[in-house]
């Protein structure tokens, strides 16, 4: 209970920075008469209360923030203060500073994505009965391949954090936030190196976070590896060393009774049992 108060919260505290700082940015824009610093609060805050009220009726939140549209739609959003700032008005000057608190949206959004997943993680966990729990070694490949993603991520980071230090004239609030943003990636990514697999009657558990069985198209055994294929064009196929699985037949016999074997082409093989 307490952690969907803290997405009610999140998601409040983000509905309210975009719209007001979107608001105030348009009375600018028009001539229209400043607000003060007080009002600008208080009706961040009324805003933030009445998004509370209004989503508390709404029993699957988590569900319905983790949907791929909103998803992008929630992280996207803040990033169009960005070019505002860049190329129509000055980043140091009164318009410029609402952007910028308006482009810090991002981070309660970003929290309020992650908060969904914890909230529907605890859940399904929490209903699902595990069938088969194995555990993993640490497999060189998948540590260098972390590597290399942390390498890019950082790389891609530092370029765009370069290229809004030379647009904007120095190292701004807006370089900061690039930078906080471009690498929080890079810690999830290392979070989500999990050693235990759970094969569940909802779907696969790895560590902490369930992946429904509705999301994946099925697996694929190669001579070193086993590959879950997800079902749809944004889901990253998951992969584990065959040699790192503590009981290798007990997972394969697990998995094929929810999952078909695919071949490399993606036809099947082996029709799930259930």
């Amino acid at each position: 209970m307490k952690q969907r108060r803290v997405l009610e919260a999140t998601l409040g505290v983000y509905a309210a920075t975009l719209l007001v700082t979107a608001a105030t940015l348009a009375g600018w824009e028009s001539g229209a008469a400043d607000l003060s610093a007080g009002v600008f609060v208080a009706t961040g805050v009324a805003i933030a209360a009445v998004v509370c009220l209004s989503i508390r009726g709404i029993t699957d939140l988590a569900d319905r923030l983790l949907s791929l549209p909103v998803v992008v739609l929630t992280v996207c959003l803040p990033l169009l203060y960005l070019p505002y700032m860049i190329f129509l008005v000055d980043p140091d000057s009164g318009a410029g500073v609402i952007a910028i608190v308006g482009l810090c949206a991002v981070l309660p959004g970003m929290l309020s994505v992650l908060g969904g997943t914890l909230i529907r993680n605890r859940r399904l966990r929490e209903q699902s009965t595990e069938i088969v729990t194995v555990t993993l070694g640490e497999s060189e490949d998948t540590q260098r391949e972390l590597r290399i993603a942390a390498v890019m991520i950082v790389a891609i980071t530092l370029i765009a954090v370069g290229v809004a230090t030379i647009l904007t004239g120095d190292i701004s609030t807006t370089t900061f936030i690039t930078l906080v943003g471009g690498l929080s990636p890079v810690f999830l990514l290392f979070a989500e190196n999990g050693r235990e697999l759970a094969v569940t009657d909802i779907g696969l558990r790895i560590e902490q976070s369930i992946t429904v069985w509705d999301d994946l198209a099925g697996y694929r055994l190669t001579d070193e590896k086993i590959v879950l294929v997800g079902s749809q064009w944004h889901q990253f196929n998951r992969t584990f060393d065959r040699e790192d699985i503590s009981d290798e037949d007990a997972l394969i016999e697990g998995l094929e009774g929810f999952l078909p074997r695919l071949d490399k082409h993606g036809r099947v093989e082996l029709s799930a049992q259930r």
